[in-house]
């Protein structure tokens, strides 16, 4: 069996995407000329293009990330990207996903909170409906505003709760450590939800924003988390406490692989809850899973077992109910071993 056919009929899981990086190019030009928003694109062509973020990439990528954001205005905006990204996760055999979404970009904008995830939520229980893929919601915090706005942002969702799982914190990471939203996890925690914050790669201080994850805000995941890798006392921890790593092996037109390949699988030789994701596939030359993942097997020369772990670290890190990752987990090791019958 190739590698591209292993992929695509290995059940996934994905818990690092954010649907407003889902956007693709087609819609969002669509999006673009409906709202009146001018992106300075004129072609998909266009819109690729201006996706081979400079270094230091993650601030260029946030400026172009948040320009394309402002597409989406009315609630059924956001409801046709959140049923078509649920349609993508079934065309790549993704069984589950955690799908993040920044309300403060849009609120910031004047596009009110509730009716937003209203259509938003809709639309999910529609089309998980109709494709047979679990999905859950993660609110995530822009780190670039203030604490009190946070806490505005659990005011508006609160009417929402128990429709979404967690909590996260995003975007421009310098000068915005996790401490500064101390009270708006210690809320969340209180009223229930899941926790994660992004600790991304290459960042200023990425260690002690890794331990301020862990020791202030109470997460249970890191979103990337490469820098556990900094400190031997860090690692450590995450092994021992499980906590999840999601890492995105993204890459951008101009380089020439996936990324951070030595990395992951040193955190899966280590036995940390590591697993693939793809951040923002449309916004991304890795694009969606079965894409992304096959190209890391490629290039890493990891094994078949080695991605059945990556898939089983996703399923076990899930927020999903227990009896639906047994049902996940049952199927993948099925599907491995079927796998492995063939090629013997």
């Amino acid at each position: 069996m190739s590698i591209d056919s292993f992929i695509a009929g290995m059940p996934k899981a994905e818990l690092h995407v954010h649907l407003e990086g889902t956007l693709e190019p087609a819609m969002l030009l669509q999006l673009a000329a409906k709202n009146g928003v001018e992106l300075g694109f004129e072609t998909e062509d266009d819109v690729w293009a201006a996706q081979d973020y400079p270094d230091p990439a993650l601030p260029h990528f946030l400026d172009y990330h948040l320009k394309c954001v402002r597409v989406l205005q009315e609630p059924a905006d956001f409801a046709a990207a959140t049923k078509a990204f649920i349609e993508t996760c079934a065309a790549n055999n993704v069984r589950h996903v955690e799908i993040m979404f920044g309300p403060m970009a849009h609120t910031v904008r004047g596009v009110e909170f509730g009716p937003m995830f209203a259509a938003m939520e809709r639309a999910r229980s529609d089309a998980c409906a109709d494709t047979g893929v679990s999905a859950l919601w993660i609110i995530c915090i822009d780190r670039e505003h203030t604490a009190e706005e946070a806490e505005a942002m659990l005011d508006a969702a609160e009417p929402y709760r128990h429709q979404i799982t967690g909590l996260g914190l995003a975007s421009y990471e310098e000068g915005n450590p996790p401490s500064k939203f101390e009270d708006a996890y210690r809320r969340a925690k209180d009223s229930g939800y899941r926790l994660t914050a992004h600790c991304d790669c290459d960042q200023r201080d990425s260690v002690e924003h890794i331990r301020q994850c862990l020791d202030v805000l109470g997460v249970e995941r890191i979103d990337h988390g490469l820098h556990v890798l900094d400190d031997s006392g860090l690692s450590e921890r995450v092994i021992a406490d499980r906590i999840a790593l999601t890492m995105c092996t993204t890459w951008r037109p101009s380089d020439p692989e996936p990324r951070r390949l030595r990395a992951v699988k040193t955190m899966l030789d280590a036995d940390m809850l590591v697993s693939l994701n793809t951040d923002d596939p449309s916004e991304f030359a890795s694009r969606h899973m079965t894409h992304m993942v096959a190209a890391v097997q490629r290039v890493g020369g990891y094994s078949d077992a080695d991605m059945v772990a990556f898939a089983r670290n996703a399923f076990v890190s899930s927020w999903a109910d227990r009896g639906d990752v047994d049902g996940w987990l049952a199927d993948l090791d099925a599907y491995a071993d079927s796998a492995s019958s063939s090629q013997s």
